[in-house]
């Protein structure tokens, strides 16, 4: 004896009710992408107004010298989130030129210096400038968003030799609160 296969081809109401099916299915999906379409393919949304400019001045001394100074402003957008600013930075008699550490959320319980979003070195070929920016100077400018931050923490730095040898490193802050 022998066994035959019986191969089944689909009846044409068989395939019909596939086919519907899968029609169905198609227009679903096609739904759904029109639905999500504009969230996913949305720009981004608009940018929240600039709120007033902070004045930001900073005088770094150590060992009777002035070192370093900074000197401009911080705005904070209204919507809390983002943060611009434009400092001058002059070499005064830092051995080497001053850097400005910008930081957010600092004196926050378990963050006393914050967390850093950026450092800046000055550059020491920028332009002379006149008291008391009567060293090399230069403009720093940044624009950074970090989700729910509380204050902008500005530290400069400079440096100098105390007792003839002894590199040190000063610093001074300023600590701006973010009115959003």
């Amino acid at each position: 004896m022998h066994c035959i296969d019986v191969i089944r081809y689909p009846t044409t109401k068989g395939f019909a009710m596939r086919m519907n099916l899968l029609r169905r299915l198609l227009l679903a999906l096609a739904a759904m992408a029109a639905l999500t379409a504009p969230a996913v393919f949305a720009g981004a949304p608009a940018h929240a107004a600039w709120g007033a400019q902070y004045p930001v001045t900073i005088q770094v001394t150590g060992n009777g010298h002035q070192l370093g100074y900074a000197t401009g402003w911080v705005q904070f957008d209204t919507g809390g989130d983002t943060f611009q600013y434009s400092i001058t930075v002059c070499r005064q008699s830092s051995y080497t030129p001053p850097s400005l550490r910008v930081a957010v959320n600092a004196y926050t319980p378990g963050n006393l210096y914050g967390t850093t979003v950026t450092t800046h070195y000055t550059d020491p070929t920028g332009p002379s400038g006149t008291a008391p920016c009567y060293g090399r100077s230069q403009t720093v400018t940044g624009q950074h968003t970090f989700t729910g931050h509380q204050n902008v923490y500005f530290v400069l730095s400079g440096n100098t030799f105390v007792n003839g040898n002894n590199f040190t490193v000063y610093t001074q802050d300023r600590y701006v609160s973010n009115p959003y």
